[in-house]
């Protein structure tokens, strides 16, 4: 999960769209669930941590998971996220 965000979604995106594209990108090329997992970890470590846990970036998240279902390449995807307002 971790290679995949490193290496697919670009640095300097605005937050929303970086939970969209991650959680997207982590269903395409490994699951649902781990998406699932990693956005829900991310905002506990959020919660517990130094950060700032937002309902909204979770919103984000299932967002980009959704948009992983029906999207046939990661261009698909980005293009599903920015429909969707992210």
């Amino acid at each position: 999960m971790k290679a995949v965000v490193q290496e697919k979604v670009p640095a300097g995106l605005p937050d929303l769209r970086t939970h969209c594209l991650a959680a997207g990108l982590i269903a395409r090329y490994c699951s649902g669930t781990e998406a699932y997992m990693a956005g829900a970890g991310k905002e506990l470590r959020d919660l517990f941590g130094a950060g700032d846990a937002e309902w909204r970036d979770w919103r984000a998240d299932r967002a980009g998971i959704d948009c992983a279902r029906s999207a046939d390449n990661d261009t698909a995807l980005a293009t599903c996220c920015e429909e969707r307002g992210y």
